[in-house]
């Protein structure tokens, strides 16, 4: 590997862990706001159900753009 490949790389990591660390910053301060949900069997299944809804409608929408 060479030199500017290997900066290009470090560079990329570098970027992501900053975002994730950007992320992780907003969740903890959003959780000090009383913002985060409580975490029970129910509230789990209505997550699975809402993330389950919204890829359905964006996989609809997908359909439909492209024809």
């Amino acid at each position: 590997m060479c030199l500017t490949s290997a900066i290009s790389l470090w560079e990329e990591r570098e970027r992501a862990r900053a975002e994730l660390v950007a992320s992780l910053d907003a969740a903890e301060a959003s959780l000090e706001r009383g913002e985060g949900r409580g975490i029970t069997r129910e509230s789990m299944r209505e997550l699975a159900e809402e993330v389950k809804r919204d890829m359905r409608d964006r996989l609809a929408a997908e359909k439909s753009a492209t024809r």
